[in-house]
C-alpha cells in the first residue's frame, strides 16, 4: 500500500471524511441528537452504528497512510503539575458521576449500548483528533502549542453539527466545553507519550457522561455543574500554558 506522507491537509481531508461518514449515519435515523442516549434502539442505530462506519474509515485510512509517531511520541515532552492534576481530576470525575448513576434503574441492553459507544468514540475519536490530526500539525518542526491547541479546537468544532441535530444553541456550548476538554485529552497522550491512554479516558469520560446524564441521583446533577466548572478552568490554563510554554517546543523537527 502506499505510504501517504503526513501533513496537516490529510489531517483536514480524515476529519471531513469521517464527519461526514458518521453525521450521514446519524442523521438517517431522524432523531435528535438529545434523545440517542434514551433508549436501546436509539443508541445501538445511532451511536454505536455510526462509530462502527467512522472506525472502520479511520482502521482503512491508517492502514494506508502508514504514519509513523501515531501511536507513540518520538519524545517525551514535558509535562506540568496542572497538567497531571488535570489528569487525576479526570478520574475523580468520572468516579463521582458513577457513584452518582441510579444502577438500578438503568436497563441492560441500554447499559451495553453505551459501554460499547464508549469504547468505540474513545478509539476513533483519538486516532482522529490526538492521532492523525495532531501527527498531521506536528510536520515540519510546528511548534507544539499552534499542534495541540489547533487540535483542541478541530475536536470542538467536530461538535459543531449537533447544533443542527436537535441541540440548538445549547449546542454551541458543547462546542466551547468540547474544545476545552481537547486540550485536556491532549495532557494525556503528552504525559503517557501513546495514544492509548487518550482513548481510555475519552471512553471512560463518555460513558460515565450519557449514565450520569440519563441516570443521575438528586445529588449529582450540581455536583456535575461544580465539577464542569473546574474543568473549564483547568482546560483553559492547559490551553495559556500551551501558548505561553511551547512556541518553542518540536515534538518532530523538520526534515
Amino acid at each position: 500500500m502506499p505510504r501517504i506522507p503526513p501533513s496537516l491537509a490529510a489531517g483536514l481531508v480524515a476529519w471531513l471524511l469521517y464527519t461526514v461518514i458518521a453525521n450521514a449515519v446519524q442523521a438517517s435515523a431522524g432523531v435528535p441528537y438529545t434523545e440517542w442516549f434514551k433508549t436501546a434502539g436509539n443508541a445501538w442505530r445511532i451511536g454505536v452504528l455510526s462509530l462502527v462506519a467512522g472506525s472502520a474509515f479511520l482502521v482503512v485510512f491508517v492502514l494506508v497512510t502508514r504514519w509513523d509517531h501515531l501511536w507513540r511520541d518520538p519524545v517525551r515532552l514535558p509535562v506540568t503539575k496542572v497538567m497531571k492534576a488535570a489528569i487525576v481530576l479526570w478520574w475523580v470525575a468520572i468516579a463521582v458521576r458513577l457513584a452518582g448513576v441510579r444502577w438500578g434503574d438503568v436497563p441492560m441492553d441500554l447499559l451495553a449500548a453505551i459501554v460499547a459507544s464508549g469504547v468505540l468514540v474513545g478509539f476513533a475519536e483519538e486516532i482522529l483528533f490526538r492521532g492523525l490530526f495532531l501527527r498531521g500539525l506536528r510536520e515540519g518542526g510546528r511548534a507544539e502549542s499552534s499542534a495541540a491547541i489547533w487540535t483542541a479546537i478541530a475536536f470542538g468544532l467536530f461538535h459543531l453539527p449537533n447544533v443542527f441535530m436537535g441541540m440548538g444553541a445549547i449546542g454551541l456550548v458543547q462546542v466551547f466545553i468540547a474544545t476545552l476538554s481537547g486540550s485536556l485529552l491532549y495532557v494525556f497522550r503528552r504525559y503517557y507519550g501513546a495514544i492509548g491512554p487518550a482513548m481510555v479516558a475519552h471512553g471512560a469520560w463518555d460513558i460515565s457522561t450519557f449514565l450520569a446524564g440519563g441516570f443521575p441521583a438528586d445529588w449529582l446533577t450540581m455536583t456535575s455543574l461544580a465539577m464542569q466548572v473546574v474543568f473549564i478552568i483547568l482546560g483553559i490554563w492547559v490551553l495559556v500554558g500551551l501558548y505561553r510554554n511551547d512556541r518553542g517546543t518540536v515534538a518532530i523537527r523538520a526534515g
